[in-house]
């Protein structure tokens, strides 16, 4: 008698989760986790941003009044923004009137009275221009309109110019003319002046 009953309450277990198991459950389903819809346009006041390369090496800093990003024009515009590019590298820090990151290009462009300054050992490099881009991918700085060149008391003036970081080099375009200091252009070429000093 006793095993008919065991069989009997295992017999109804049996049936039990397997009528479980065949019903619906009254809980919902969990949900599926996903990212959030980042589709959408935002301004943000008193900003500063860094962006890292593929290292996770800051690339880029910038900061300013007012950052506006459109979605649909995948567009960031910038208010009045202060940059400083490849701090840790080539050390090349400025501002400008206004700017805008264009996402899908990974590119800065600068508009409206850019100063851009560089630290030298000759002295410091200043270049004053109306437009500037910051290309990330091509790791260069240029300009197809006029800009302005200060070192020292040398000035010189061109049509555009191109910078290459990674090989440290600054390039004048289209009409270049200007006043060199023979102390910069001497230490700039290597040359040895009569006086000894290079």
């Amino acid at each position: 008698m006793t095993w008919r009953i065991v069989l009997v309450a295992c017999l109804a277990l049996i049936v039990a989760l397997g009528v479980r198991w065949l019903m619906p459950s009254d809980r919902s389903a969990t949900p599926t986790i996903s990212m959030p819809d980042t589709r959408f346009d935002y301004t943000l006041s008193d900003y500063s941003a860094r962006f890292r390369d593929a290292d996770n090496r800051v690339e880029l800093m910038l900061s300013g009044p007012r950052l506006e990003h459109i979605w649909a024009e995948r567009v960031a515009r910038l208010e009045a923004p202060d940059f400083h590019i490849e701090p840790e590298g080539a050390d090349w820090r400025g501002r400008a009137a206004q700017g805008r990151i264009l996402r899908d290009d990974e590119m800065l462009v600068l508009e409206g009275g850019v100063s851009l300054v560089h630290r030298d050992d000759r002295g410091e490099i200043e270049v004053n221009a109306e437009h500037l881009r910051y290309d990330r991918r091509a790791r260069t700085i240029s300009s197809d309109r006029p800009v302005t060149i200060t070192q020292r008391e040398s000035r010189l003036r061109s049509g555009g110019l191109n910078i290459e970081l990674d090989q440290n080099t600054l390039e004048l375009t289209d009409g270049v003319q200007g006043e060199l200091d023979a102390a910069v252009a001497d230490r700039a070429t290597g040359s040895d002046r009569p006086d000894g000093n290079r």
